[in-house]
Formats: C-alpha cells, sequence, structure tokens
C-alpha cells in the first residue's frame, strides 16, 4: 500500500470539513447569489440535506472496493484503459482545483494586505508549506486539522453574532420569488460547488482506520460545513443586501471590516483572513495529496514521496499560469468551474455506480 499512515475518524471528519470549507469560506456567498439572486440564503439551507446525499454517494462508490482509492475503484469498475482515462480526468481535476484557491491566495493578499509584495512571492510561500505538509504524511495533515478546524468554527459564529444587530430581514424579501431556472441552478450551486469539491476524501478514505461510524461522521461533517457557509450567506444578505453580497468577490474579509462594537472590537478582518487562509490551505494540501497518491497509483510506483517535489514546482507554475487577476477568474474560470464540479463529483460517481451495478448482475 502507497499511504502507510491511519487517520482517525475524527481527523477524517475534520479534513473533510476544511476541503469543504475550504476557499468557499470568503468567495461562497458571492457565488450563490450570482445563480440565485434573492433566494441566496433559502437555497443555501437547502443544500445542507442535498449536501449530504452527494457525500453518501462518494461513501457508495467508495464501499463498492473499501481498500481502494478512487485510481483503484475507477480501474476495477471500468476496466484498465477507461479506467486509466477517467483517472487521468480526476488527476488534472485536483491539480487545477489545488492551483486556482492558489492563486486565489496570491490574488487576496498582493491586492489587500501586502500591497507592494510580488504575487510569486506570496504563491511560493504558500507552496512550499503545503508540500511540507506532504512530505509529513497523512497522519500529521489530519491531526493539525483536528487542531485547526476550532479556530474557523469560532471566528464564523463571532462573526455572525457581531455582526446579527446590523442585519435587517427586509434585505432578504421577497422570498421565493424566482422562476424554475433560477431554482435550479441555485439547488445545484448550494451543494454542488462545496461538497462536490469534496470529491478527493475519496482518495483518503482507505486509509482510515476506523470503519463503523464512517458514514455517519462523513455525513455529519457534510452538513455541519454547508451549515457554517449557510450561516455566511445568511448575514451576508442581512447586512449588506444582494447587491453588495453579489459584487464582493472576497465577501467574509467586507463582512468583517464591518464589525464595530463601542469603538473597541473592531478591524478584526485580519483574523477573518488568517481563518480563510487556514481551509484554503488544508483544501489545497487535500488536493495535492490525491495528486500525488493517484499519480504513483496509476504508474503503479512503490512510493509517492519523491513526487512531492515536482508535484510543488508543477503547482507554483500552474498558480502564477492559470490566471492573470481575480477578476479573470470570476469572469472566465468560475462561469464553467460549476461544469468542472458537476462532471467530477456528480456525473462520474453516478456512472460508476451504475457500470458497478450492471457488471455485479451480469456476473
Amino acid at each position: 500500500m502507497l499511504e502507510h499512515g491511519r487517520l482517525g475518524m475524527r481527523q477524517l471528519t475534520t479534513l473533510t470539513i476544511m476541503t469543504i470549507v475550504g476557499d468557499m469560506l470568503m468567495i461562497y456567498p458571492s457565488v450563490i447569489s450570482l445563480y440565485s439572486e434573492q433566494n441566496a440564503w433559502l437555497y443555501a439551507f437547502i443544500g445542507i440535506p442535498l449536501g449530504m446525499g452527494l457525500i453518501y454517494l462518494f461513501v457508495k462508490l467508495a464501499s463498492t472496493y473499501p481498500g481502494e482509492n478512487l485510481v483503484g475503484i475507477s480501474r476495477k469498475i471500468l476496466g484498465f484503459w477507461p479506467g486509466t482515462l477517467v483517472s487521468l480526468f480526476y488527476l488534472i481535476y485536483f491539480i487545477l482545483g489545488c492551483a486556482t484557491p492558489t492563486r486565489i491566495v496570491g490574488d487576496f493578499m498582493t491586492g489587500q494586505i501586502f500591497v507592494y509584495t510580488p504575487i510569486w512571492v506570496i504563491i511560493l510561500i504558500f507552496v512550499i508549506a503545503i508540500g511540507w505538509a506532504l512530505h509529513n504524511g497523512l497522519e500529521t495533515i489530519g491531526r493539525t486539522s483536528e487542531i485547526l478546524v476550532p479556530v474557523i468554527v469560532i471566528f464564523i459564529f463571532i462573526l455572525v453574532v457581531c455582526l446579527l444587530p446590523q442585519g435587517a430581514l427586509s434585505q432578504l424579501e421577497p422570498y421565493v420569488d424566482s422562476n424554475i431556472r433560477q431554482l435550479t441552478q441555485g439547488l445545484l450551486v448550494s451543494f454542488v460547488y462545496p461538497v462536490g469539491e469534496a470529491i478527493p476524501i475519496l482518495m483518503i478514505l482507505p486509509y482510515a482506520s476506523q470503519q463503523a461510524h464512517r458514514t455517519r461522521d462523513l455525513l455529519f461533517a457534510a452538513g455541519f460545513a454547508n451549515f457554517l457557509l449557510a450561516l455566511l450567506v445568511t448575514i451576508s444578505m442581512l447586512v449588506m443586501g444582494l447587491f453588495l453580497t453579489q459584487h464582493n468577490v472576497f465577501t467574509s474579509f467586507a463582512l468583517a471590516q464591518k464589525i464595530s462594537i463601542g469603538n473597541f472590537f473592531q478591524r478584526i478582518e485580519a483574523f477573518m483572513a488568517s481563518s480563510w487562509l487556514i481551509s484554503t490551505y488544508f483544501k489545497c494540501t487535500v488536493y495535492l495529496y490525491a495528486f500525488v497518491l493517484g499519480t504513483a497509483e496509476l504508474f503503479r510506483f512503490k512510493n509517492y514521496q519523491f513526487l512531492i517535489l515536482p508535484s510543488v514546482l508543477i503547482l507554483f507554475g500552474l498558480a502564477n499560469f492559470i490566471s492573470s487577476s481575480t477578476t479573470f477568474i470570476i469572469t472566465t474560470i468560475t462561469p464553467y468551474w460549476f461544469d468542472w464540479d458537476m462532471t467530477a463529483s456528480v456525473l462520474f460517481p453516478v456512472m460508476l455506480l451504475i457500470v458497478h451495478q450492471i457488471r455485479t448482475r451480469v456476473k
């Protein structure tokens, strides 16, 4: 087996929460409000059970071959060559899914905090930290996420509680005023964007030490992470309204700037940025780990450690090359990213399960 480390179920749960929250901690309110407009907050809450259903789909796929990761499952279900093609698609998805948030981190830090720092310096520091995590192994990544996930949860609740007095219920009106197209898009975005991007967890599931309560814990992780994001969408709509929520790319950062209690407790946007950096860091780490492990599995290497440095260099190059600015990501990449996520997290897993059921009945 390529990975000899073992994750406890609590560590697997925290990693799943980190992967779902990830970069969505900043951009999710803006993205979902662009698709579902005034009912963004409502669809975000409806997306909680839908996201749990999507995680159940992942667990069902993993249970077809319990000892295999996503690459092994694809090959066993589809056969060697078709499974290899699907695995290559997922490897490209993993590396691009890591490079894009890394670029957003660079754009955010140079645009909001380190204005005079070259973006490649920020990206280099970020990818070095990711590479160091991969070098230390899966157990270290899981234990660190277990320590840091309360920081993100606590700060989100602080943000919501402190901004509630500034909210106005009139900002949520009119209720359920949408057509079929907005309803469909809003519901799909509410769970495919955040929870669908947890598909690399299938690369980690075989290395969880306890399997008894795996489904229950992963369903809790998906529901809780989506609940946190729904709270952010709701408080954003209450405080800033639809227009500002749609046109603030880093919505949570803008919300944190509005906190002012007695002219004393204020200017805590740096803590918001730190929480977002932590969650995005773990998401990118899981994605790059899935890419490295999947590459080693695809080419039947006995060890994946020697692939870490080349993968980090590829990540650094892609993060600098993939976009020229945040505006380019919003106008060019984001409209098509939903189709990307839909294919990787819904269409292919459903296809794999259907083919597995057909082959089982034929046998």
